[in-house]
C-alpha cells in the first residue's frame, strides 16, 4: 500500500499575507511543514501542492517535489484531490501547510487507521485543547467509537449548563483513502459545510465517519500574527528541526 503525503498551499491570506512563505528560523514556513513531513516513516513520498508560481520555486529550491495544480480549487481536499491523479497511491495524507511544528510521529499515528481497517476512509487528530472563544481553531466532539460526530468553529461540547475544562481541537493531518477523496470533490459543498466554513462537514453530512486519533502536545497552526509570534518562539527551543536545517 502506497502513502503520498501532501502539503497543500496558497499564497493568497487574508490574516498574514503571504503566509506560506513567511520566514522562521530562515526557512519559509511551508517548506518546514514538508521537511518534517519527509521525517514521517509512513509517508512514501511527499509533495507540495500549489497553483503559486513563488511557492514553487520555494519548494523545488529545496529539493520538494512539486504538484501545480489550478486556481479554481476552494478547499485544501479539492486541490489534493487534482494532485492525486498524477500520483499512483493508495492514501493521500493531507497536511496542512501552515503547521510548520508538526510532528512527523504525530503523521504515522493518524495515518494508522487507514493501514490497520479497510473500512475506515478518513482520519483526523484531535488533541485536548481548552482556549475558548476562538474561531479559527475547530473543535470536535467524538462519539462512543472515537470518531468524530460533530466538528465546529464554536466551542464544544457547550458549558451553557455544565463547566467544560477541556475540549478537543482537531489536528489538520488528515488521511484519505485515494478513491473517496476522489469521490468526496466531486461533491456539491453542503449546508453545514458552508455555514460554519469547514469543508470536513461535507463528510459527516453525507454519513461517512471521521476516525478521530488521539494526539498529546500537538502544535498550533499559523492563522494570526499571534499564532505567527508564538510559533517562532516554539521553533527556537524545537529539536525536530536539527534534523533537516
Amino acid at each position: 500500500m502506497k502513502v503520498v503525503g501532501m502539503i497543500p498551499a496558497r499564497l493568497q491570506s487574508s490574516r498574514l499575507p503571504e503566509k506560506a512563505l513567511i520566514d522562521i528560523e530562515g526557512l519559509p514556513m511551508v517548506i518546514h511543514t514538508c521537511k518534517r513531513a519527509q521525517l514521517s516513516k509512513s509517508l512514501d513520498e511527499v509533495y507540495l501542492v500549489t497553483d503559486n508560481e513563488k511557492i514553487r520555486q520555494a519548494g523545488e529550491s529545496k529539493g520538494i517535489r512539486v504538484i501545480m495544480t489550478g486556481t479554481h480549487h476552494k478547499s485544501g481536499s479539492d486541490r489534493l484531490a487534482e494532485a492525486c491523479t498524477y500520483v499512483d497511491c493508495d492514501i493521500v495524507v493531507n497536511v496542512q501547510g501552515d503547521e510548520p511544528l508538526v510532528d512527523p510521529e504525530h503523521i504515522d499515528a493518524i495515518v494508522g487507521p487507514l493501514l490497520h481497517d479497510p473500512e475506515v476512509m478518513i482520519a483526523v487528530g484531535v488533541t485536548p485543547y481548552s482556549k475558548k472563544n476562538s474561531p479559527s481553531d475547530i473543535k470536535a466532539v467524538l462519539d462512543l467509537d472515537g470518531n468524530i460526530m460533530y466538528c465546529s468553529r464554536t466551542d464544544l461540547p457547550s458549558d451553557a449548563r455544565t463547566p467544560v475544562e477541556e475540549m478537543l481541537k482537531m489536528c489538520f493531518i488528515v488521511p484519505f483513502r485515494k478513491e473517496f477523496l476522489l469521490q468526496y470533490s466531486k461533491w456539491e459543498p453542503t449546508p453545514l459545510e458552508t455555514i460554519e466554513y469547514n469543508e470536513y462537514l461535507r463528510v459527516l453530512e453525507h454519513g461517512v465517519k471521521i476516525r478521530a486519533v488521539m494526539i498529546d502536545d500537538a502544535k498550533i497552526s499559523v492563522d494570526t500574527g499571534e499564532d505567527l509570534a508564538i510559533v517562532r518562539e516554539l521553533m527556537k527551543h524545537d529539536t525536530i528541526k536539527l534534523r533537516y536545517l
